[in-house]
Parts: structure tokens; C-alpha cells; sequence
């Protein structure tokens, strides 16, 4: 019988080839399974790229994969690969970039645990453009950069995103974004899941509404199997927040 999950390694990671008609959840289950037969052929001591081969994954299916190996083998996996087959260069580019970001939030993730407090998000996790940060802002964490940012995670109640530029979320946006910091009504911010406690675009601002008495848990449940990408930009000084399309995509100045 053919594994569901085959693990390829090489100098700079894994290529993870799955099961393409397996159901999600028995997936995720083969996937932790996998990792902790294997724990002890890893090399702890560096970060690692991997890529997900087989099937097509949602960037939410993606996040929980990663999550997944890391609880179950304690590696650090830094990047991930998109799309077709990725080769070890590819992997060794991909962790110049992600390394050390990995390396520090590990870290960073290891001293929360120990004493349960928030911690301040440190520059260096940025990269040296500021420009692309893979990981979840947790609440009380923030980021500050000059120009555009796209970030490959949650942004949590509390955390907090300053930009001079747009902002992408390629996860949920449930936190505080600034962009176009001071004045640039030209910016956007974009997510795979819009829910913000506050979004301001230069210098208009939009709230969310009051969510007392809404069942936290079912709107959980119906947000992951909903994700809808959706833009909010500015218009007669007003933020409107609409689903992305290729049509709005092209009336929106990307600067």
C-alpha cells in the first residue's frame, strides 16, 4: 500500500509529497505520524525549507501542515516553497531570507512559554528590506517598516502593523494595521480573511463593530471554511473593504 505522505530530504529541507484525495484532517493525521517515526534522523541545529508536492493546499491548509511537523518533530521550518518541483538552490535561496527570522521567533516562542508574557516584536525578524515576515504577530507584537510589507501569517487581536506602504495578510487579519503611514491615501491592505479590529490608511480609520454576544467558536468554525480575500482601500476619504477581484484590482494604484 502507497504512503500517504513521503518525505524527501535534502542539504536544505524537506519535499513533502501528499496524498491527494485523503480527507484534510486524516492528512494532518499521517503528516504528525510521519514526523514523529522520523524525529530521530533531524538535524535540530538549523532552520529548513520545505515544500507540499500531490495536492492543492489553501494557504489555511499550508499553515496547519507547518504547524503540524513543527509540534511533532521540533524542527524549525523557516520557508516554504510554492509551486512545482522545488530543487535544493531553490531551498538554499529561500533560507538566506527566512533563517534567521526562524531562528528568532523560535526563540521568541520558547521564552513566552516560559513566562507567559507578551513579548515585543524585535526588528531584526523584518529582514534587511523590511519587506516579508513569515510567522503569527501574536498580541502585544508589532511590526514597523518604510515601505510595503506582505506577511505569510495570522495577525492576532493586539498585534499591531505600521507601514509606509500596502500591507498583504496571506492569513487572518484580527489585529491593528497602519498603512500608508503618515498620509498616503493611496495604500491598501489585503487579506485572505478581513476581520480587524482597526484599520487605518493614511489618516482615515475604520473600526470594527461590536462583537459581544457572537459565538466565538462557531464563527471559527464557519471562517475556515470561508476564506475570502478582500481589499480595504480609500475613496472620497472614506475606507471601503470589498472582495478581491480581478476588476477591483485594476481600478486600485499600486504604489
Amino acid at each position: 500500500m502507497k504512503s500517504s505522505v513521503i518525505i524527501k530530504g535534502n542539504k536544505y529541507g524537506f519535499q513533502i509529497v501528499l496524498n491527494p484525495t485523503l480527507p484534510f484532517e486524516e492528512l494532518l493525521r499521517e503528516v504528525a505520524e510521519k514526523f514523529k517515526e522520523s524525529i530521530r534522523f533531524f538535524d535540530f541545529s538549523r532552520s529548513i525549507a520545505v515544500s507540499f508536492e500531490g495536492r492543492e493546499l489553501t494557504q489555511g491548509e499550508q499553515n496547519l501542515l507547518v504547524d503540524t511537523i513543527m509540534e511533532n518533530s521540533g524542527l524549525n521550518i523557516s520557508y516554504i516553497i510554492n509551486g512545482g518541483k522545488a530543487v535544493e538552490t531553490e531551498f538554499a535561496q529561500a533560507l538566506l531570507a527566512g533563517e534567521e527570522a526562524g531562528r528568532i521567533q523560535d526563540e521568541m516562542q520558547e521564552e513566552e512559554q516560559d513566562n507567559g508574557q507578551d513579548l515585543p516584536f524585535p526588528d531584526s525578524l523584518i529582514g534587511k528590506n523590511g519587506q516579508f515576515y513569515r510567522g503569527t504577530l501574536r498580541s502585544g507584537q508589532k511590526i514597523e517598516v518604510n515601505g510595503s510589507i506582505v506577511i505569510l501569517g495570522d495577525i492576532n487581536p493586539g498585534a499591531q502593523v505600521i507601514a509606509g506602504g500596502n500591507v498583504v495578510v496571506l492569513g487572518c487579519l484580527k489585529g491593528n494595521v497602519y498603512a500608508g503611514y503618515p498620509e498616503d491615501k493611496s495604500a491598501f491592505v489585503a487579506s485572505l480573511m478581513m476581520e480587524p479590529m482597526q484599520i487605518q490608511i493614511g489618516d482615515c480609520i475604520a473600526r470594527a463593530p461590536d462583537q459581544k454576544g457572537k459565538n466565538k467558536r462557531a464563527g471559527r468554525k464557519k471562517n475556515q471554511k470561508q476564506l475570502e480575500a478582500k481589499l480595504a482601500f480609500v475613496e472620497n476619504n472614506s475606507i471601503f473593504i470589498e472582495t478581491i477581484t480581478r476588476s477591483l484590482i485594476s481600478e486600485i494604484s499600486i504604489s
